[in-house]
């Protein structure tokens, strides 16, 4: 029998499961996050020359309740802003969908006071760009439950104790794509103006653990978040 070529090893070797927990599987996750977003950005711009009239679009602002699953740091006790403007289309008479361009801060923050008054504290801010896509379903009664899934690009990370920013060598290297999911429901107040509460998960982890080992599952740390949103339609 001859010998197998060695360019099909070579991918008979790539398509294992060892891969799947390899770097160049991250970096592949990576590369199609930022496509997504880039992607999204030049759809929400061609429909929105081409077709503006089949869609309604507006403003949007509201509050996260943050923190990172895997920090050692539990609660949903760090806040940030939520800011950013949206695009909508009805698909039918009970679905429509809507896509999302926005700023939020997510992290975690942690206070502890020891002995006397020594008070520590940590706070960790990871500032996003992102864009989110969500399908809702309609209800008689103005609650609509929401399905969807967004990609992040991280703008700014940063870490800081009582002591102070921690320095950049101190700090493991957070990943700059993140890709979540959410879940949630909205309430039409009126003809403009709307409310919704999501949850939101990450499907990867934002960093690996600081010794970089893996238990099944868990490799690493998450975003887990709460948000309130007030929507505005023009």
């Amino acid at each position: 029998m001859p010998k197998m070529p060695r360019v099909l090893k070579v991918i008979r070797e790539d398509l294992t499961l060892s891969t799947l927990n390899s770097r160049h599987f991250r970096h592949f996750i990576i590369w199609i996050m930022k496509n997504y977003i880039l992607l999204s950005l030049l759809f929400l711009g061609v429909l929105s020359q081409t077709i503006a009239q089949r869609f309604d679009g507006g403003f949007l602002c509201g509050i996260a309740a943050t923190q990172v699953d895997g920090d050692s740091h539990a609660g949903y006790n760090k806040a940030g802003p939520i800011v950013g403007i949206w695009v909508g289309r009805r698909l039918s008479s009970v679905f429509y969908s809507r896509m999302e361009l926005r700023y939020i801060q997510k992290g975690s923050f942690a206070k502890r006071t020891e002995e006397g008054s020594n008070t520590s504290y940590y706070r960790m801010r990871l500032n996003y760009f992102e864009i989110p896509l969500i399908l809702g379903y309609r209800l008689r009664n103005g609650f609509n439950p929401l399905v969807g899934f967004s990609g992040g690009y991280l703008i700014k990370a940063t870490e800081m104790t009582e002591f102070g920013s921690l320095p950049a060598e101190d700090i493991q290297k957070f990943r700059n794509c993140e890709f979540a999911g959410l879940l949630g429901v909205e309430y039409n107040k009126s003809e403009h103006w709307a409310f919704y509460l999501v949850y939101t998960y990450s499907f990867f982890p934002i960093r690996p653990h600081n010794t970089d080992v893996t238990y099944r599952w868990n490799s690493g740390q998450y975003n887990n978040v709460l948000e309130l949103v007030a929507r505005y339609k023009l």
